[in-house]
């Protein structure tokens, strides 16, 4: 299997996003499956103004780990019923053009799967899952069909102390894996 890249759109560091990408990252390497995590993009990804602009040192290093991925992780919070604008624009400076490679094909052929956590219910999270399952269809990424949900009930710490859920959420991960 070739590398796995996880794309944490948390908003602050410690956000439960950002928490869950972490145990995935290390639930995979426990795996050693071949992952990188990116994180912090509010911070590290001015956002994009023209097709023009010079790309981030960031951007290039994602941009080259995307290069070498088939599938990728994102880790989105649900801000009403949508997804955070920072994730957007990451996924942006990714589509461009650069070197010999065309408009959107980093993402050609790659699957993508979605996970969420909110401090609610969730009521908004499927569609916050629409929206941007349908913008990652543009970019040309195949969406894994299944989202998977942390909310008031269902929390992230659970996978650390509740053994049902812990493999619930693993077996989501593998399935998507084997996809």
């Amino acid at each position: 299997m070739s590398k796995i890249l996880l794309l944490s759109a948390g908003t602050r560091l410690e956000s439960k996003n950002n928490k869950v990408a972490g145990i995935v990252n290390n639930y995979l390497s426990e795996l050693e499956i071949s992952c990188n995590l990116y994180d912090d993009f509010y911070e590290n990804v001015p956002f994009l103004r023209d097709y023009n602009d010079e790309q981030p040192e960031y951007v290039i290093k994602v941009r080259n780990d995307l290069i070498e991925t088939s599938k990728i992780i994102i880790f989105s919070p649900v801000f009403n019923g949508g997804y955070v604008s920072h994730l957007k624009n990451l996924l942006d400076w990714l589509s461009i053009s650069f070197d010999n490679y065309s408009y959107n094909e980093l993402f050609k052929d790659k699957d993508v799967a979605i996970i969420s956590s909110v401090d609610g219910k969730g009521n908004n999270a499927k569609n916050a899952f629409d929206l941007l399952g349908a913008q990652l269809s543009n970019y040309g990424l195949n969406v894994y069909e299944n989202f998977y949900l942390f909310n008031e009930e269902d929390k992230v710490d659970d996978l650390l102390t509740n053994d049902s859920k812990s493999k619930d959420f693993f077996s989501y991960i593998e399935s998507f894996l084997r996809s």
